[in-house]
């Protein structure tokens, strides 16, 4: 069945491409009725947002990706999927996060919910099926940490086992 936690180093930004379309080729596959949560944490500049912009990419998504740290959610339509990318930096809690309007999404088959800065909401965040923390290493390198919640969020990961 695999691991429930697993590390793989990215040297730069091309391993970060290559290891998004993994994911996406994937992700693409179960997640078409599916619904995925995953949370995004690491320091400011660690990549979040250009992993969910190098897997938005791999699946096609050809416009502009800008992190929502103002905008707080991005939502993106491609190959029936619905992407959701929040940043919770800015926001103060479970409360705050609820008037975004993320309930009407929550459950809904084919919508992945991608949540940068989760921990600021720690009921959400304990909630995510999936946790991508990434740490900044030497020069362009990172340390990305995956982690499902249970073992139903498990077969999530199989792509990066393969690192």
């Amino acid at each position: 069945m695999g691991q429930s936690e697993l590390s793989i180093d990215i040297p730069d930004e091309q391993a970060l491409g290559r290891l998004a379309a993994r994911v996406a080729a994937h992700w693409r596959v179960r997640g078409r009725d599916a619904f995925l949560s995953v949370g995004l944490s690491g320091d400011l500049g660690a990549g979040k947002t250009a992993w969910v912009r190098a897997l938005l990419r791999a699946l096609g998504f050809a416009g502009r990706v800008p992190s929502p740290t103002y905008t707080l959610m991005e939502i993106y339509e491609v190959d029936s999927i619905s992407l959701i990318h929040m940043d919770l930096y800015r926001i103060s809690g479970d409360a705050e996060l609820a008037q975004l309007g993320l309930r009407d999404w929550l459950g809904r088959p084919g919508t992945w919910v991608l949540t940068e800065w989760p921990e600021r909401a720690p009921e959400w965040f304990s909630s995510c099926d999936i946790e991508l923390r990434i740490e900044i290493g030497a020069a362009t390198a990172r340390r990305m940490h995956a982690r499902a919640r249970d073992a139903a969020a498990r077969a999530w990961l199989t792509p990066f086992e393969l690192t």
